[in-house]
């Protein structure tokens, strides 16, 4: 049972409850999911600890068990929401947010997909769009123009066709994670 002391700010939990073996193992895994995506190690953290708790945890507590600072935890809460990974959870006479796992998988999939993925790639487009104009205005003035366009034309490119590639995936994953299981 956790045992709390009351401060200016509320009851936080008196000591660090440290992760169990099997929770450390399940939180790497999950620590080194977010790294794979480019996220913090903190998001995979706390999405590792809500994920192997039994019931939801308070940002108080997901820092004192994780020993991270309150930023790291909130801003990993809040884009584990935007993502649908963690879901909030409100107890009766308490005024604080309590946060849990959403453990279907698919939904944090989808929300990477939906908030970092697509976005990313609309932003690639832009600067590539930006990049060929650039390449182009650039070899008008440079004594070997043409060699130079030609160069960064192939480049830009060969990037724009990467960039479209994975935008042909988004659909294909979507349909993947709409399959039903068996």
């Amino acid at each position: 049972m956790r045992t709390s002391k009351k401060t200016e700010k509320g009851a936080v939990p008196a000591a660090p409850i440290a992760p169990a073996a099997w929770e450390l193992a399940v939180i790497d895994v999950f620590v080194r999911g977010a790294a794979m995506f480019g996220l913090r190690k903190s998001v995979g953290m706390v999405f590792g600890a809500l994920y192997c708790s039994r019931e939801p945890l308070s940002a108080q507590e997901l820092q004192a068990k994780l020993q991270l600072s309150r930023g790291a935890v909130v801003e990993a809460l809040q884009l584990l929401r935007r993502l649908g990974a963690a879901r909030v959870h409100l107890k009766i006479g308490d005024r604080r947010d309590y946060f849990a796992a959403e453990t279907d998988l698919k939904n944090f999939v989808r929300g990477f997909l939906k908030e970092v993925l697509e976005p990313a790639l609309e932003k690639a487009e832009l600067r590539l769009v930006q990049a060929k104009t650039a390449a182009s205005a650039d070899a008008g003035g440079n004594a070997s123009g043409a060699s130079d366009a030609d160069f960064a034309s192939s480049r830009v490119a060969s990037l724009s066709a990467w960039k479209s590639r994975f935008g042909e995936l988004i659909p294909l994953l979507d349909g993947f994670l709409s399959r039903k299981e068996k």
